[in-house]
């Protein structure tokens, strides 16, 4: 284990979850504030808790990260700065950001302030973790599907702090690309208010092919040690303060102390909460059947002794005596007394009386010593008493206890006094590009979709997936020669053992006259950049506001595809400093997992490509009957579309200013998909053979 050990970091919803963390071992917390975190349904904290939870935790030496983690709107960033600066100004340490846009916002405006990249931005490779350290983070939340080599690399070679969960509710979908309870709910978990579909049966009472167990690597610890990971994070500002206890309490003896869990201790953590037991497949790089489960009707019995225990832990003046200090006592013959503190940061001295001549029994230096180590009730431990005192010396017990409630509060006000916010007033706005609708671009899941009747549309660019156009250079050569402009699709996630191959396929398709590629994660735009292509983000991006545009487009991408999360009116008002682009037709994706929806719990696909998954599309249906397409994606990950096909009439998007407008194609046959494109192009509603919606683009998200 490497000597110095990673921090503890727990979840507090509270200012009692925020003591039971604290008191039971947590050496940072993470808290939500406002409207702009990603657990909006918790409880959370007002002004003036917030700024009672940072001087409870900077007083203790416990670091406070609060979550600014959602997706923003231009009309709110102004709300978000400000929050923004009453948490730097109340001593927040670190703040955990999702929005590029609000990225770029905070760094302009607080050029001092600590951002760490949520794990709602998908980062999953040394590529990713790198590019997050150019945009300003210190600190990256590593995706929880990574397996420890990843982890290992990431951390070794990116030059940032990670961060990775170790306890706790593991999401289906990677964090940040779902889009289910957003479509089907108006309910975003971009925006902190995920209803949690994946949890619901589909295809049958007991069929739960999207709900996992609990994540608990506490057998694990030492390896994350190892693999010098800086943060293990437990997950859970929705859960009650007991159980913050509880699980805070475990962690920290079995990491502080070197050890595995007892099975004691293993078996109060499912006790407390699991589903059906805990995973820890994806570290292990095994996922499967294994790791799903569900929550029993009934929560287990015998939990109220434990909370109650639990509760006693962090009851109202509770203190565990986190601080410790060194304290030097001076006393002299006809001189002023002097204590001074030094918690290894401060130091201060507080100046007494004179002592009296001892009229009998004169103080020694032992009884001094016994007076200033009576610490109880406050956060300080006397690590070490030094006494310099002349004999002959009489000092009145409250004399010294005096002198000690003194010093200590000098000490307390130094330890929670925040330095000034420096704040920059001026922001710097990339111009708006005033570029007009030029057309359609159309995606497909297979170059079979693009027939020549296809290729013959006006149609400026076709995506296509990078492994579908190296996989088939004969027919794409022929497509290039028709006049097609062929864009090479990049997988959402590419992990670093899966980037040569994936770099081998953007060699072939640049062979081939490809010159732009599209992106939907950070990690690939300088990869594609070093490739000599021309990088276009994908919806991946969550692009939700101008000032993202600006942040990519100071990365140099060129063309931005919009969050499909956005409404019609906020995407007419957003700036434009670079080309657009909307998907304006198609079944919309919903999920990408790591994980088999496929097999779910009752197993059955093989991860060799040879499962029912790869025969095409495989439907999930829920309880009112719609039917989902779930898809395998290389590397036998997959993705779930939306049950409806999306349309919009041509005079509600070309009123928006956006440059291109999309037509994706998921499980169409090339013959549907060319029906559908020649209807879009002709201003018709296409025959989608069922009821098509508008998503998003009117009716917005909460």
């Amino acid at each position: 284990m490497r000597a110095s050990l990673p921090e503890l970091l727990a979840p507090a919803g509270s200012m009692e979850a925020v003591r039971a963390a604290v008191q039971n071992g947590a050496d940072a917390v993470y808290l939500g504030f406002g409207t702009f975190n990603a657990r909006r349904g918790a409880k959370n904290f007002s002004a003036e808790e917030m700024r009672e939870a940072l001087l409870y935790c900077r007083l203790r030496g416990v670091k406070t990260n609060v979550t600014v983690n959602t997706l923003a709107s231009d009309r709110e960033l102004p709300a978000l700065l400000d929050d923004v600066r009453l948490l730097l100004e109340a001593g927040a340490d670190a703040l955990i950001v999702q929005d590029l846009g609000a990225a770029r916002r905070i760094h302009q405006a607080f050029p001092e302030a600590v951002l760490h990249a949520s794990t709602q931005m998908t980062i999953h490779s040394l590529e990713g973790a790198r590019a997050a350290k150019e945009l300003g983070f210190s600190r990256v939340v590593l995706a929880r599907e990574l397996p420890l080599d990843a982890i290992r690399h990431i951390t070794e070679h990116a030059g940032v702090e990670t961060e990775v969960f170790v306890h706790g509710a593991l999401c289906m979908c990677y964090s940040g690309q779902c889009g289910l309870s957003a479509v089907i709910g108006r309910r975003s978990g971009n925006r902190g208010l995920c209803a949690q579909p994946c949890r619901l049966p589909y295809g049958g009472k007991n069929n739960y092919p999207m709900s996992l167990k609990d994540l608990c690597l506490l057998p694990r610890l030492r390896a994350l040690c190892e693999a010098g990971v800086s943060s293990l994070k437990i997950e859970g500002r929705m859960k009650r303060p007991e159980y913050v206890a509880i699980v805070t309490r475990i962690y920290a003896a079995v990491l502080r102390e070197g050890r595995a869990p007892t099975q004691e201790e293993m078996d109060t953590l499912a006790k407390v909460f699991s589903r059906d037991g805990f995973t820890q497949g994806y570290l292990d790089d095994q996922p499967g059947p294994s790791m799903f489960g569900t929550r029993p009707a009934a929560p287990e019995s015998g939990l109220k002794p434990l909370y109650d225990v639990a509760a006693r832990s962090f009851a109202e003046g509770q203190e565990c005596g986190h601080v410790p200090v060194q304290l030097h006592f001076t006393a002299h013959d006809g001189a002023p007394m002097q204590l001074q503190a030094d918690d290894g940061t401060h130091t201060v001295c507080i100046t007494a009386g004179v002592p009296e001549r001892a009229q009998k029994r004169e103080t020694t230096a032992a009884d001094v010593e016994g007076s200033l180590r009576r610490m109880g009730g406050t956060v300080f431990n006397a690590e070490r008493v030094t006494v310099e005192l002349d004999s002959g010396l009489r000092i009145a017990a409250k004399q010294l206890n005096d002198l000690r409630r003194q010093t200590l509060g000098a000490l307390t006000q130094a330890r929670t006094t925040v330095p000034p916010v420096r704040e920059h007033t001026q922001t710097a706005e990339m111009l708006a590009k005033h570029t007009p609708f030029s057309g359609y671009t159309v995606q497909v899941r297979t170059l079979a979709q693009i027939t020549d009747e296809m290729a013959a549309l006006p149609i400026q660019a076709f995506y296509v997936p990078a492994a579908q156009l190296a996989g088939h250079p004969v027919r794409a050569a022929q497509l290039a020669s028709l006049g097609c402009t062929l864009v090479p699709v990049l997988p959402r996630i590419v992990w670093d053992r899966e980037q040569t191959e994936v770099l081998r396929q953007l060699e072939a398709c640049k062979t081939l006259g490809c010159t732009a590629a599209l992106c939907g994660n950070i990690a690939q735009v300088a990869l594609v950049q070093r490739m000599g292509l021309t990088a276009y983000g994908d919806f991946g991006l969550n692009v939700f506001n101008a000032a993202a545009l600006d942040a990519l487009y100071d990365m140099g991408v060129q063309r931005q595809t919009l969050s499909f999360e956005l409404r019609l009116p906020q995407i007419r008002d957003m700036r434009k400093p670079l080309e657009t682009e909307l998907i304006v037709c198609g079944r919309l994706p919903l999920m990408l997992t790591e994980n088999c929806m496929i097999a779910g719990a009752k197993g059955g696909c093989k991860r060799d490509g040879k499962g029912v998954c790869a025969k095409g599309a495989y439907y999930l249906t829920d309880r009112r009957g719609a039917r989902f397409p779930v898809f395998r994606e290389e590397h036998c990950r997959n993705s779930l579309y939306n049950s409806q096909p999306l349309y919009l009439e041509r005079n509600e998007y070309q009123q928006t200013g956006i440059t291109y407008a999309r037509l994706l194609f998921t499980d169409e046959t090339p013959r549907t998909a060319l029906h559908i494109a020649q209807a879009v192009l002709d201003g018709r509603q296409p025959d989608f053979g069922a009821p098509a919606t508008r998503g998003l683009y009117r009716r917005g998200v909460e």
